[in-house]
């Protein structure tokens, strides 16, 4: 069985220590000083605090009551909001102004700051995103709608997407529209081993 944040903190410590095992000293910085480890810790904690609730009240309730303290922190601290099902794998490059709303995410998944995932409110894209594996988010990006997402997509930077798109796919503009097929975004993301 998968591990998410394990599979998290891996990616976190293969980008921003260049290494999968960092020293002890490495860990601390990276604990303190990146806020994008923190939300993603919050996040699952959530995930975390959600399971437990499922299976005993009482033992759920202190780790629930937890993380809606922290979530409060996350919202007005770092003002982003994560309320969606993502796989293992989950980086936030850079932290502020993210709402990711509840929708499905597949594994190893990086967005940065200013990204909007939600609901589309217009009679032809009315629903929720649904974004598979492997994919990039670039800054100021807003995906809505009742669209589908393919696996390895890079979404550029001020992309605003309503429309599905398929596998492997370089996106951008405004309306977002392919630019590139069977684009690589190997170097964009890190794929840590799973486990």
């Amino acid at each position: 069985m998968k591990k998410p944040f394990k599979t998290d903190l891996l990616k976190y410590y293969l980008i921003d220590c260049d290494t999968g095992t960092p020293s002890l000293g490495q860990k601390i910085r990276l604990w303190i000083e990146n806020n994008g480890l923190h939300c993603v810790a919050i996040y699952r904690l959530g995930q975390l605090s959600q399971r437990l609730l499922n299976k005993n009240k009482l033992l759920g309730f202190p780790f629930h009551l937890l993380f809606k303290i922290l979530s409060v922190f996350m919202a007005t601290v770092y003002h982003s909001h994560i309320y969606a099902d993502i796989g293992p794998g989950f980086y936030i490059g850079h932290v502020g102004c993210i709402y990711i709303g509840p929708c499905d995410i597949g594994d190893n998944f990086t967005a940065t700051h200013n990204v909007t995932i939600g609901v589309g409110h217009s009679r032809s894209t009315e629903g929720i995103p649904k974004i598979g594996h492997n994919v990039w988010i670039g800054t100021g990006s807003v995906i809505s709608g009742a669209i589908t997402v393919g696996n390895g997509v890079t979404i550029s930077n001020g992309t605003m997407l309503s429309r599905s798109v398929p596998d492997g796919c370089l996106v951008g503009g405004n309306p977002g529209r392919v630019i590139m097929r069977e684009y690589d975004n190997r170097e964009l993301l890190v794929f840590p081993p799973q486990g």
